[in-house]
């Protein structure tokens, strides 16, 4: 029988020498009361097996990354797939420090020795000076230079 007149039939079959009003020949049909699932349906992103074939959203889940610090940039190692984004995850896997919410692609690099905009270089397109230890305390510095950046 095909309940829900998908083309496709389930239960118990039946022989007869001429066609069964709501039946038909093909069977496989795994929710006979839902016309959208059946073995020849597209599966999409809906928690539902619904090409028949005993996996739910098999090949059309996404890929999901924590954000932990909440700064729209998730962790590339630590992903989820899901039909849409789960609370604390997002689309983006460009966080170099999920742990640090003003560390992200989108922040501007300051004088702190680390890598504020995951460029891959700490500090880079800042002013660096060179400066020398004022053993005396005189205002002029001798020996080797120490170069940093201005501090912002």
């Amino acid at each position: 029988m095909d309940a829900d007149g998908d083309g496709f039939g389930a239960g118990a079959a039946t022989s007869s020498c001429s066609p069964i009003i709501g039946s038909v020949l093909v069977d496989g049909d795994c929710d006979d009361n839902n016309a959208a699932v059946n073995p020849s349906a597209t599966e999409i992103c809906n928690l539902i097996d619904d090409d028949c074939d005993g996996l739910i959203d098999e090949g059309v889940l996404l890929t999901f990354y924590a954000d932990v610090d909440g700064d729209g940039f998730g962790d590339a190692s630590s992903t989820t797939q899901a039909c849409s984004a789960p609370v604390g995850y997002v689309t983006d896997n460009s966080d170099c420090d999920d742990n640090n919410a003003a560390v992200n692609p989108s922040a501007t690099e300051i004088c702190n020795g680390i890598d504020d905009d995951c460029n891959g270089l700490s500090d880079d397109g800042l002013v660096f000076l060179d400066y020398y230890v004022d053993a005396d305390g005189d205002g002029f510095g001798a020996g080797v230079a120490t170069s940093s950046c201005l501090l912002s």
